[in-house]
């Protein structure tokens, strides 16, 4: 018990970005940075009123800290790749609170006997060009039966196809990064993005998870042209907006924005990388978006409806429904009250 409970401890301070004495501050007196560090070390337990008090300052439900750890996933693992602009303390928190999320959506799905399986490999190839880039994009499409149509939901697709989708509340800096449990593929975006960015930053992310890439590669730009190309492809980029254009109106590329789900800045980019404007063109387009903040504004609006994954929240309230847990269990999964996970059940 004090191992999990020293474990606990360490995962949900470092999720709140606090220090031991940010820690103790918060406690207002009630606890010495000497007793927190024990507690850490495993080498004390906390007083019930002590217990109740942290439980309440870091946000988390008590039954929390004695929860067994049921699945190991390398921290190290994931890739930051603004670490420097966000910090250590933010990135530890992130990890920490996707670990935590990870840890309970395979507990979830294994009391409900549910063996996700990624099949996708493609190991067997090298990725030199943005070609290659392109054609594994394509063959993602044909193997998940997507086809050549605007997906409507990426969340929903990806999830269906075995891969994890964690959300998180971070700062601005941060858009997504991946890791695996396992062999099950993990990807982390920030849940305050634009749904335009966060369908970019997802199939950026699968980019990285996927895809081999030759020595001296640029693997991020490789990654946002295979996202790029996996949201609307080549063909009905060219099919629409045609082979060579000098200007394009923003209406077009909003029309594209709305049914493919893909920015106007991002269009604005498959349109320089496809030639079907030139590179001066694409370094004047955003030379007047600088420079003009009501044109900006409009090229920066997001419209599609956004997405969020539900699929761990559905996956809970579907074994309290067939009895295999418990209320006050779905609680502890969800973090909330059971008095909520209760109003929210509605069995029909």
């Amino acid at each position: 018990m004090k191992d999990t409970f020293a474990r606990r401890l360490v995962n949900a301070r470092k999720i709140r970005c606090m220090s031991q004495r940010d820690l103790v501050d918060r406690m207002e007196g009630k606890v010495s940075s000497t007793a927190i560090e024990k507690y850490e070390k495993a080498q004390m337990m906390p007083s019930s009123d002590v217990l109740i008090m942290l439980a309440r300052v870091l946000g988390f439900r008590m039954d929390y800290f004695f929860r067994p750890f049921t699945v190991a996933i390398d921290a190290d693992g994931f890739e930051f790749r603004k670490q420097a602009s966000l910090g250590a303390k933010k990135v530890e928190s992130i990890k920490h609170m996707v670990m935590s999320e990870i840890e309970k959506y395979l507990e979830v799905e294994g009391v409900l006997g549910i063996q996700p399986r990624f099949a996708l490999d493609y190991g067997n190839v090298s990725v030199e060009s943005e070609e290659d880039a392109m054609a594994l994009a394509m063959r993602l499409r044909k193997d998940w039966n997507i086809g050549l149509d605007g997906i409507t939901s990426v969340i929903e697709l990806l999830e269906s196809n075995g891969v994890k989708i964690i959300e998180v509340e971070a700062d601005a800096k941060f858009s997504g990064t991946c890791n695996k449990a396992g062999e099950i593929p993990v990807i982390v975006i920030n849940k305050q993005m634009s749904a335009e960015r966060k369908r970019m930053t997802i199939f950026h992310e699968l980019g990285h998870l996927l895809m081999h890439f030759a020595q001296g590669v640029d693997e991020e730009k490789m990654c946002t042209v295979f996202a790029s190309e996996v949201l609307i492809p080549k063909e009905k980029f060219v099919d629409i907006l045609g082979e060579s254009r000098h200007d394009i109106s923003l209406v077009e590329l909003q029309v594209v924005q709305r049914e493919y789900g893909i920015s106007v800045d991002a269009l604005m980019a498959k349109a320089a990388q496809l030639n079907v404007i030139t590179r001066r063109r694409y370094q004047s387009y955003f030379k007047k978006k600088n420079a003009l903040p009501q044109f900006k504004t409009a090229v920066e609006k997001s419209l599609v409806d956004d997405e969020h994954t539900n699929r761990f929240e559905r996956l809970v309230y579907r074994a309290l429904a067939s009895e295999v847990i418990s209320t006050s269990k779905a609680a502890s999964l969800l973090n909330c009250s059971v008095e909520k996970v209760r109003d929210n059940l509605n069995l029909l």
